[in-house]
């Protein structure tokens, strides 16, 4: 009976400390590289947090609104959802193109792994197809000057484009 209980207590204790340890949920994972003299605003000492989680659906217009928003540094970043989750990572706020963006589209249900957000040819499409370290997706990428370090909004896109802005991205 012993044995039982403690067993029970064990597991019991393992899943309300780690609930999403085995579970990739929808959702954006950027992480900052930042700069060792950053903080997480103006008027703190303590060092940023590297992970800004973005669930699906949660557009962001101002980034630095967002962990680490004022610091300097380049963006990596994961993407967990569905096929067909798209997203639109833009170098300027409230979305305006004018200083770059990129779309990115998963095309199967693993998680993808994009360490370096300017490696695509610019204004094409490109696909790449899974391997062990990655899902496989689609991207757009419209070039622009240090845009791995200017990112500054982020928006989704439904798989039935609605608004002026996001059509127009996507028929380019």
């Amino acid at each position: 009976m012993r044995f039982i209980t403690l067993t029970f207590l064990t597991i019991s204790s393992f899943i309300s400390c780690f609930p999403n340890s085995s579970f990739a949920r929808n959702e954006l994972i950027m992480t900052k590289e930042v700069m060792y003299w950053a903080t997480c605003s103006r008027n703190s000492d303590s060092p940023c947090s590297r992970r800004i989680k973005i669930e699906i659906g949660r557009d962001v217009s101002d980034m630095r609104d967002e962990p680490c928003g004022y610091s300097d540094g380049t963006f990596s970043l994961t993407l967990s959802g569905p096929p067909e989750t798209t997203v639109i990572i833009f170098g300027d706020y409230n979305f305006k193109k004018e200083n770059g963006y990129l779309i990115i589209k998963k095309t199967d249900d693993r998680v993808i792994w994009l360490l370096d957000l300017i490696s695509f040819p610019a204004n094409q499409w490109f696909s790449s197809e899974a391997n062990e370290n990655s899902g496989a997706f689609e991207t757009f990428y419209s070039a622009s000057p240090i845009f791995e370090q200017s990112v500054s909004s982020i928006k989704w896109v439904n798989i039935q484009p609605k608004d002026k802005l996001t059509k127009l991205l996507l028929t380019n």
